[in-house]
């Protein structure tokens, strides 16, 4: 089992009811594409939604691994100016 700090942004922070909350995962470690899966698991509300994750402050997907005490962001769609 290990924990990460999962932070969420945007409409992001509504579906998982704060800005930021530890996250528990029963395995070891996990790619970015089995997060997503328990993800939408607990949070059913994200099905749908078009985000972006990021592990200490760095975009990444797919196989990328994510371990015990990541910080990891859930990133809504943004534009700059």
């Amino acid at each position: 089992m290990m924990e990460i700090r999962l932070m969420s942004y945007g409409g992001l922070k509504d579906i998982t009811g704060s800005d930021a909350l530890g996250f528990a995962i029963p395995q070891q470690a996990v790619s970015v594409t089995e997060l997503k899966e328990l993800l939408l698991a607990r949070y059913p509300a994200l099905e749908g939604k078009t985000f972006r994750i990021a592990v200490n402050e760095r975009f990444v997907e797919g196989e990328f691994e994510v371990g015990s005490g990541d910080n990891v962001a859930l990133m809504p769609p943004f534009s700059g100016g």
